[in-house]
C-alpha cells in the first residue's frame, strides 16, 4: 500500500528530471537543460529513487544509463511529458501576471557580454531580486529553453551561413557583429604585424576546442580555411579556452573573441585582414513574457555594454579605430 500511495506522488518535476537525464546522459548536462544546479538534480533523481524503491540509472565514469526500471518508467511517461508541459503552459499564460518573476533566470553561452546581464536586467526591471545565470555554450539548447518558458532572457551566436533556427515563440535581437582575432605566442614571427591575413597561417599548427559546443565554430573555420586555399591542421584539441591558450603560448595559433586580450600570458591577440570569422552576439527571448515590453532597452543597454568593452581592449579598440568604427554596424539592428 506504501509503495502504491509513493507512486502517485510522482508529479511533472519529477518527469522532467529523469527525461533530462536519460536525454543528456549526464546529470551536470541535465542540469543545465532544465536550468537548475546539479545538486539539485541530483537530490531530485535520489528522492524519487527512494520513493519508488528503485535505482533508475546506473552511474559510470563517462555518465549515466537507465536501469531496466528506468527504461519502464521513461517509456510510461514519454507520451504523458509533453501533454503534461502544454497543459502547465496553457495555465501559466492564463494566471501569471504580466511583470517580472521575483528570480529571473537568464541562459547565456560564453561572452564577455555575460557578466553584466544580470545588473542590466536588474536596473530594467527594479522589483527583480535576482537575475541568476545558467552558462551553456549549446545555443540551440538555450533557445529551447526559452521557447519553453524555462529561461526569461538568453544571449546566443550565431555565425554566417550557420545561422541559428529560432523557435516561434522567441524573438532575436543582433547585438554585435565581431571579427574573430587570432592568438599566437609572442615569440611568433607573424606576432610583429598589426593585421594577419588567414593565408599567411596555413601552415601553422592550430589549437581548437573539442567539446560539442565547438562543432559549428569549427566547421565554420574550417570552411573559411577552404575559401583561403588551404585545409587547418588541428594538432591540439582541447576541452577549454583556458588550456587552449597555453598551447598558443608553447607555440600553437588559436582563435579568440576580440574583447578578450591575454597579452599578459606570453600571447599577442591579433585581427585578420577582411570580414573572415564574423561572429553575431544576439540577445533572446520569448515573446509571451515581460521582456518583450522593455526588449528594445535592454538590446540597447547591451549594445552600450559590447562597446564599452570594445573601447577598453587596446587591440580590438585599435582595429576598430583604423576602420573607423566605434558603435554598432549598419543593420546590427
Amino acid at each position: 500500500m506504501t509503495k502504491e500511495f509513493d507512486v502517485v506522488q510522482l508529479d511533472v518535476h519529477h518527469l522532467r528530471v529523469i527525461r533530462a537525464i536519460a536525454d543528456t546522459g549526464s546529470l551536470t548536462r541535465a542540469a543545465i537543460a532544465l536550468g537548475i544546479t546539479q545538486p539539485a538534480v541530483s537530490a531530485q533523481l535520489k528522492r524519487l529513487e527512494n520513493m519508488l524503491g528503485y535505482q533508475l540509472f546506473e552511474r559510470r565514469e563517462n555518465g549515466v544509463t537507465p536501469t531496466p526500471m528506468g527504461e519502464l518508467l521513461l517509456r510510461r511517461t514519454a507520451a504523458l511529458l509533453p501533454q503534461l508541459d502544454k497543459l502547465l503552459e496553457d495555465i501559466e499564460q492564463r494566471v501569471c501576471p504580466s511583470g517580472p518573476p521575483e528570480v529571473v533566470r537568464v541562459a547565456a553561452v560564453a561572452s564577455a557580454l555575460v557578466a553584466h546581464l544580470p545588473s542590466l536586467v536588474t536596473r530594467l526591471w527594479p522589483e527583480v531580486s535576482e537575475a541568476a545565470v545558467v552558462h551553456d555554450d549549446h545555443p540551440e539548447r538555450l533557445l529551447s529553453l526559452l521557447a519553453q518558458r524555462r529561461v526569461e532572457v538568453g544571449l546566443v551566436k550565431d555565425y554566417p551561413g550557420h545561422e541559428l533556427e529560432v523557435p516561434a515563440n522567441v524573438d532575436t535581437a543582433v547585438v554585435a557583429i565581431e571579427p574573430t582575432f587570432v592568438l599566437l605566442p609572442e615569440f611568433h614571427p607573424l606576432a610583429h604585424k598589426e593585421i594577419i591575413d588567414l593565408g599567411e597561417l596555413r601552415d601553422e599548427p592550430w589549437v581548437m576546442v573539442s567539446d560539442s559546443s565547438a562543432a559549428t565554430f569549427t566547421k565554420y573555420f574550417a570552411d573559411t580555411c577552404a575559401r583561403h586555399g588551404f585545409s587547418p591542421s588541428v594538432t591540439h584539441q582541447v576541452t577549454s579556452q583556458q588550456v587552449a591558450l597555453l598551447v598558443v603560448r608553447a607555440g600553437a595559433a588559436g582563435l579568440a573573441q576580440p574583447i578578450c586580450d591575454p597579452r599578459n600570458l606570453g600571447i599577442v591577440s591579433r585581427p585578420l585582414s577582411g570580414d573572415v570569422l564574423l561572429r553575431r552576439h544576439i540577445l533572446a527571448w520569448n515573446r509571451d513574457t515581460f521582456v518583450t515590453a522593455r526588449q528594445e532597452e535592454l538590446t540597447a543597454a547591451l549594445i552600450d555594454t559590447y562597446w564599452r568593452e570594445a573601447l577598453d581592449s587596446p587591440v580590438y579598440a585599435g582595429y576598430l579605430a583604423s576602420r573607423g568604427e566605434f558603435g554598432p554596424r549598419p543593420g546590427d539592428g
